[in-house]
């Protein structure tokens, strides 16, 4: 049975694709000569951020023209002249969403996700300064159609990233962004308590992009086992199921109930079984673990937490174990991953057969209430 679908939707999981030059004509002139850049070389362009192994810049946008044409071949020996303008033109961007049927878009950076990674706290806050303002500039070009994630730095004293958040928001972005992990300082630490509850106070939602990481370089793990290995199982839903357990079990979700985070491209459907096995344990060992949780696990996580999916059929038939209120679809523009610009024929695959109600929050409402879309 087809779906019926919405004429519009609202991408709860977009990208943008920073200008050439941002950070070469904007950064503090303290750290201008390590400013990212996208750096052409004879077999393409690499975007190049200071302590990071340069990456090829397909995967941010340059291989959608390849995708729409069905022929992907390479990552590599692209030009970042060949993404589409969409990316960092709001003009362009709006035509492209009339394009594909979308409504309006939640959007996360492009060459600054791998900012995460640096390793220098004051050049990474610096740059992610930089992001904050433009991708503000950005989205005022129209309110209605385009909302952003204020980055904060994964690096450096909590306090700075409090204050980039409150910034972040001030300058009229919808929510602040963390990276996804942080082996040096888990989230479980109380040291981010202050972070939470400014959050909290900012009543912005918290999210998470899958994938980031302050640690960014996994060569030893691909080595292992191969690029997608790492990024599909690890990085989406390895680092989903770690940050699920240290806000849940960590006790994070009960000590700021107002706190409303957003997993953002890490799938749906591997989550109800994640939680029954919390739920499981939970239920045993209660009594004497800590810290101490007084919740379900899947309690917690209905009432807490948002996920994002693209293409996701699994995820979709197991809402009824989630909270549907919860789950937003994404176009996840411009990246080959997304559905542009056939997110109407994506959508209408994997709703086959769902209610009409479900369908749309899912696909619209959800989003549009969270972000505070016109519905």
């Amino acid at each position: 049975m087809e779906a019926s679908i919405p004429d519009t939707y609202v991408s709860a999981d977009s990208h943008v694709v920073e200008p050439k030059d941002l950070w070469l004509t904007r950064l503090d002139r303290r750290f201008r000569d390590r400013a990212p850049r996208i750096e052409s070389r004879p077999d393409g362009d690499y975007g190049v951020i200071d302590g990071l192994t340069p990456s090829p810049v397909g995967l941010t946008g340059a291989l959608m023209n390849d995708k729409i044409k069905g022929e992907i071949k390479d990552r590599g020996g692209k030009r970042h002249e060949e993404t589409r303008p969409g990316g960092w033109d709001p003009q362009a961007r709006i035509e492209d969403q009339r394009l594909d049927h979308i409504r309006a878009e939640m959007l996360y950076p492009g060459m600054g996700l791998g900012i995460l990674g640096a390793p220098d706290p004051e050049y990474q806050l610096a740059c992610f300064q930089v992001y904050n303002d433009w991708l503000a500039e950005f989205c005022r070009a129209n309110p209605q159609r385009l909302a952003g994630a204020g980055v904060l730095p994964a690096r450096g004293p909590v306090e700075a990233m409090v204050k980039e958040a409150q910034r972040a928001v001030k300058l009229g972005l919808k929510s602040v962004m963390v990276a996804a992990e942080v082996p040096e300082r888990p989230y479980t630490s109380r040291e981010y308590d202050r972070l939470w509850a400014a959050i909290s106070d900012l009543n912005v939602p918290l999210s998470i992009h899958s994938g980031t990481s302050s640690g960014m370089q996994v060569n030893e793990r691909i080595k292992a086992y191969g690029i997608y290995g790492v990024h599909v199982v690890d990085n989406k839903i390895g680092k989903g199921m770690r940050l699920m357990a240290q806000m849940i079990y960590g006790g994070v979700t009960e000590r700021f109930p107002a706190l409303r985070l957003v997993y953002v491209e890490g799938g749906i459907g591997w989550i109800a079984g994640v939680l029954h096995f919390m739920d499981h344990w939970w239920t045993d060992h209660r009594r004497w673990m800590e810290p101490r949780i007084h919740q379900k696990p899947s309690t917690c996580f209905k009432q807490s937490f948002w996920a994002t999916f693209e293409d996701d059929r699994a995820g979709v038939l197991t809402r009824d174990l989630l909270n549907v209120d919860h789950l937003m679809w994404g176009s996840d523009y411009p990246h080959t991953e997304g559905t542009f610009p056939h997110s109407r024929e994506q959508v209408a695959n994997d709703f086959a057969g769902i209610p009409a109600a479900d369908v749309r929050k899912m696909v619209l409402d959800n989003a549009a209430n969270l972000y505070g879309f016109s519905p």
